[in-house]
C-alpha cells in the first residue's frame, strides 16, 4: 500500500509528494488500529479458555504484573512493526522527493505514540468484552477520536439541549486523537508550534494511564471461571 501511494502520486498533478505523505501517514494510523484489535483482541479470553492463566497466577505473579505484562508484549510487538513500516515509508517519501523535516519526524513519533494509546485501549477492553465487540468499540474509539474537534463544534452550535450534552459526553469520555495529530504541518511543511507538541505529549500520556489503571481495576475485580 506504501508503495502504491507513489504510483497513485505520479497520477496526480503536480502532487505526488502531497498524495505520497497523506496516504503513507494514513496507512500508518490504520495498521495501529488493526493491530491493536487483532493482538489485544483475544488476549485475555485466550489464556482462560485454554486454562494457562492459572498456570501463570498460581506463581508468585500478581495480576497487576500479569496484565502490564500483556501490554508490554504488545507494544514489542508494535514497535517493530511501526520501525518496519516507518522506514520504508521514510524511504519511499525521500525516493519521491520529498524533503524530510522536523514536522515529519514529530508526525511519525506522535503516531507511533497514538499506537501506544491504542495498545492500553485494547488491554482495558479485553479485561470485559468479546472479541467481537471489542473490535467494534476500538474502531468507535479510533474514529470518534480522531472527529473530537468536530463534536466540539457540534455540541457549541446544536440547538438540542439532549444532544449537546451526549456530544460534551463523547468529547470527554473518548481521547482527543486530533491532538497527537501533526501530519497536516509535516505535509505542508508548516512549523510545529512547541505548546502543541506539549499538549500532546500530556494528552498522550494521561489517557495511557486512565487506560491501564482502568484495565488493572477491572481485572483485579474480575472473577475468573
Amino acid at each position: 500500500m506504501i508503495m502504491l501511494s507513489s504510483v497513485l502520486g505520479g497520477m496526480a498533478v503536480g502532487g505526488m509528494e502531497r498524495v505520497v505523505q497523506s496516504m503513507g501517514f494514513w496507512i500508518l494510523g490504520m495498521w495501529g488500529l488493526i493491530s491493536a484489535i487483532y493482538l489485544g483482541g483475544n488476549i485475555i479470553l485466550r489464556e482462560i479458555k485454554e486454562k494457562t492463566i492459572y498456570l501463570i497466577l498460581s506463581r508468585p505473579i500478581s495480576r497487576t504484573s500479569f496484565l502490564l505484562g500483556k501490554y508490554l508484549g504488545i507494544l514489542m510487538v508494535m514497535a517493530t512493526s511501526y520501525a518496519t513500516l516507518s522506514g520504508f515509508l521514510l524511504f519511499v517519501m525521500f525516493g519521491c522527493g520529498v524533503s524530510i523535516n522536523s514536522a515529519h519526524i514529530w508526525a511519525l513519533m506522535f503516531i507511533f505514540g497514538e499506537w501506544l494509546l491504542l495498545a492500553a485501549i485494547t488491554i482495558c477492553l479485553a479485561c470485559f468484552t468479546t472479541p467481537l465487540l471489542h473490535a467494534f468499540m476500538m474502531t468507535g474509539f479510533y474514529f470518534i477520536g480522531h472527529l473530537s474537534n468536530i463534536l466540539r463544534i457540534y455540541s457549541a452550535n446544536s440547538d438540542e439541549l439532549w444532544m449537546t450534552i451526549a456530544l460534551k459526553c463523547l468529547y470527554i469520555v473518548i481521547p482527543n486523537l486530533e491532538a497527537l495529530n501533526f501530519r497536516s504541518e509535516a505535509i505542508y511543511n508548516e512549523f510545529v508550534p512547541f505548546s502543541l507538541l506539549i499538549e500532546g505529549a500530556g494528552v498522550l500520556g494521561l489517557w495511557i494511564v486512565l487506560f491501564l489503571v482502568a484495565a488493572v481495576t477491572i481485572f483485579n475485580e474480575r472473577r475468573i471461571p
